[in-house]
């Protein structure tokens, strides 16, 4: 099996209510950080689960319908922040990254898609169809900014299925085993958006779990803790998002050893950053 190195990175970050992440709490405001994830494959090197925002989101969200999207998530990014300009300071060009795993269509997720010429863009069948041809307000009900992918994005893009992957985990479900050597697994976790997926990694240490948007904050997935029934109007099905935050949750209890990382958890990016992280081989 082969294990690869992890990095948690992130590319600004947007605010909320406490309240809308965590039901019945207080109305404090939060960052919502937009993390990724950096990984190096022995064989396959660099690798990006996701890629934060970039400064395009205010150049895209200025005119109608999209400044709706502004208007409703006051996001925070600077061009330093820029998942490319993080590389470049760790001695990584953008042109060698060879794999972006999308986690889903987001502009928190995809922002930086843009930035690396020659990777090849991995996601579901099912998060592409949900977006493919979208623009206007059919886009923004799917929280889609269409000019935030590549021109040549169709011919760069990899298409998995992992319903029909042939491995299977009793509380994650089906798993895409990306390159055949357990070392990163895909997985499903619907309702936040169609056809999101996360990822289990094999690292040296401990195995890392990420969830995307499956949960915001450690505490959804810790404790079974819903978000606001006021955020169901943005997500594609709410069932299906509390059978997947349930799903998290078990493997959390039957895996206690994993890092289980939501992508705009606060505490777990700073904890994860500072502390966790592998050098890069």
């Amino acid at each position: 099996m082969s294990k690869v190195s992890f990095q948690l990175k992130s590319a600004g970050y947007c605010t909320a209510s406490q309240s809308h992440a965590l039901r019945g709490t207080t109305s404090r405001t939060i960052k919502f950080y937009a993390t990724y994830a950096y990984l190096h494959h022995p064989k396959y090197g660099h690798i990006l689960f996701d890629t934060g925002y970039t400064t395009r989101f205010y150049e895209l969200t200025k005119s109608f319908p999209m400044n709706l999207y502004a208007k409703a998530t006051k996001v925070y990014v600077t061009p330093e922040d820029h998942a490319a300009s993080t590389l470049r300071k760790a001695g990584i060009d953008a042109k060698d990254v060879r794999y972006i795993i999308v986690s889903h269509f987001h502009a928190d997720h995809i922002g930086g898609l843009r930035d690396f010429p020659n990777a090849t863009f991995i996601c579901t069948n099912q998060a592409y169809d949900a977006i493919q041809n979208k623009t206007g307000l059919s886009a923004l009900k799917q929280g889609f900014i269409p000019e935030l992918l590549p021109n040549d994005f169709n011919k760069r893009l990899q298409l998995i299925n992992i319903q029909s992957a042939e491995h299977f985990d009793p509380h994650l479900g089906a798993m895409h085993d990306l390159f055949g050597d357990g070392s990163i697994q895909l997985f499903q976790v619907e309702g936040h958006a169609r056809g999101q997926m996360g990822a289990l990694i094999t690292t040296k240490d401990n195995p890392v779990l990420l969830v995307a948007d499956a949960a915001w904050l450690k505490e959804n997935y810790q404790k079974m803790h819903l978000p606001s029934p006021i955020v169901r109007l943005f997500f594609d099905s709410w069932k299906n998002f509390k059978i997947s935050l349930q799903r998290v949750h078990d493997y959390h209890l039957a895996n206690p050893d994993t890092l289980v990382i939501p992508c705009h958890c606060e505490a777990t990016y700073r904890q994860v950053a500072n502390d966790l992280t592998d050098e890069t081989e």
